[in-house]
């Protein structure tokens, strides 16, 4: 028991480090543009025409520059979910494998917030001007934005979230001895998780590996 008592601060280190890194998402996706504000019209981050805005080097340069880092995340958490990682990164750390691909996981994540590059120079996406649409729309799109969000926390309570982060296997089939189940309950619920697309994936710094 001894030295799987070691291997504690090491998974008790990742799950910290996930769940800090999902509150901090919440805050970079929800709350960061709520009280950012818009860009004064004429000032010099004023939003620009579709036609000028794919002239704008600058603009450019920064949508590929994010782009890259939603590729860097995505590429990391499909690359350690294959089976064939999967097998070394448990060959090589055997019960600490789920919590080394939530940390790398997280750790990629906080890249992505730390370096992204905000557009405030891209064309509107779209804009409500004349009433009632300037009141109900906005409100209509926070009603949505909190029910996504809702729906995201209720699937993660459906998921056995201890084991998830890794620290179910560690504490019950190292620490305390007992049968390592051949399919991790979890797993069966992974498909549900997939259905609702990558967001659910990223909130969980996870994702279905």
């Amino acid at each position: 028991m001894a030295p799987a008592l070691l291997l504690v601060p090491a998974a008790l280190a990742s799950f910290l480090l996930a769940f800090g890194t999902g509150v901090e998402f919440v805050r970079f996706a929800s709350l960061r543009p709520l009280f950012a504000g818009s860009p004064e019209a004429g000032g010099p981050d004023a939003h620009q025409g579709w036609l000028a805005a794919l002239k704008d080097r600058s603009v450019l340069a920064s949508l590929a520059w994010d782009l890259g880092l939603l590729l860097l995340f995505v590429g990391q958490h499909s690359l350690m979910a294959t089976e064939t990682v999967k097998v070394w990164t448990s060959r090589c750390f055997g019960v600490l494998q789920r919590s080394l691909y939530v940390a790398c996981t997280a750790l990629a994540l906080q890249l992505v917030m730390r370096y992204w590059e905000p557009v405030p120079r891209g064309p509107v996406l779209w804009e409500a001007r004349t009433e009632p649409w300037t009141t109900w729309v906005p409100l209509l799109c926070f009603v949505l934005h909190v029910i996504s969000w809702l729906l995201i926390f209720s699937i993660l309570l459906v998921f056995d979230y201890a084991e998830l982060m890794g620290l179910k296997q560690l504490f019950l089939w190292e620490c305390l001895p007992l049968a390592c189940p051949q399919k991790p309950a979890t797993m069966s619920f992974l498909g549900l998780g997939k259905m609702f697309g990558p967001e659910t994936g990223i909130l969980s710094c996870v994702g279905a590996g």
